[in-house]
């Protein structure tokens, strides 16, 4: 079972390296696991641009890594970099799921010859652009990609197991996820879920909000809000697509659950460099109002102190 199959089917994957010469890192892994039905693989977001950082993540359990390359600046290079790292420090339990900067083949090609086990495609508004960006993610038959001659070390890392070829690795390991952010894509939705390769469908609602010319934000309860969200996730549903999306706390992790989601961004690098510093520094600014406090009150005491001896020594004088 690969994280392609696991986005269709919503089960929970708990990853263990497999210990012989068919599982390479350098290309999404046939990798073996315990599997849960019905529950949700779980993943972290990299916001951050950085190998230092992708390293950290890399050694946590989480399911799946999301790599944000629309939103955060970087080149093809720095970004094979995050994948590799995210594989080989992960030891292949972690799979790195990078969104894309835009539809175009070269972005494809560089993210799945590094290694990425899925890719998300944003700002989808048609089943033309989702049948475009299958047809660049698959190898023949099932699509048109170019054959990567240098992603493997050729009798050295291209080891697959019996009955699959480096072809059917890639194209049975590969998850691709659409992301519908726009007016354009509620009133396609049925027709985008039901491309053939299509694995999975993640609502931009930020994104979805602004092009409804709604106030900003990442949910509301407006009717035309609703119905919109109620259209993807209705056509998800009925082409057997899991939804994709971020949930940062309990209550946000119940409402996509109860919605119907299975593969749920729950932290991040960027949330958790946040809250790990803010809390440290309001413990540090509680230590130290304290401190003064405890401070004042010995200089009142002090204080008082020397008064009375004051008056004593007046007295005796």
């Amino acid at each position: 079972m690969r994280f392609r199959e696991v986005l269709r089917t919503g089960m929970y994957v708990t990853f263990y390296i497999m210990k012989n010469t068919c599982f390479r890192l350098t290309f999404p892994s046939p990798v073996a696991f315990r599997t849960t039905k019905g529950k949700v693989i779980l993943g972290t977001g990299m916001c951050i641009a950085s190998v230092p950082c992708a390293k950290v993540s890399a050694s946590l359990a989480f399911d799946w890594c999301f790599i944000d390359a629309e939103h955060t600046p970087m080149g093809p290079e720095l970004l094979a970099e995050l994948i590799k790292t995210i594989n080989y420090y992960s030891e292949g339990a972690m799979a790195p799921v990078v969104r894309l900067p835009t539809h175009g083949h070269e972005w494809i090609t560089w993210a799945l010859d590094a290694g990425a086990a899925g890719i998300i495609l944003p700002h989808t508004g048609t089943a033309e652009q989702a049948r475009k960006v299958v047809n660049a993610a698959r190898f023949a038959p099932q699509g048109d990609r170019s054959f990567p001659p240098f992603a493997q070390t050729y009798g050295y890392t291209d080891n697959t197991p019996e009955g699959e070829s480096l072809l059917d690795m890639w194209n049975n390991n590969t998850a691709i996820i659409m992301q519908i952010e726009s007016t354009e894509g509620v009133q396609n939705a049925e027709e985008i879920c039901a491309v053939s390769g299509v694995d999975a469908i993640m609502i931009g609602t930020g994104d979805l909000r602004l092009s409804m010319r709604l106030p900003f934000g990442f949910d509301g309860a407006e009717s035309e809000y609703t119905s919109a969200m109620a259209t993807i996730e209705q056509a998800a549903k009925k082409n057997e697509l899991p939804l994709m999306g971020f949930a940062f706390g309990t209550a946000a992790v119940d409402a996509k659950l109860k919605r119907g989601y299975q593969c749920l961004m729950v932290s991040s690098d960027m949330i958790a460099l946040i809250t790990g510093q803010s809390s440290g520094l309001d413990a540090g600014r509680t230590a130290v109002i304290g401190s003064k406090k405890i401070d004042n009150e010995l200089k009142t005491v002090t204080n008082a102190e020397v008064a009375d001896e004051t008056v004593a020594v007046k007295a005796v004088i």
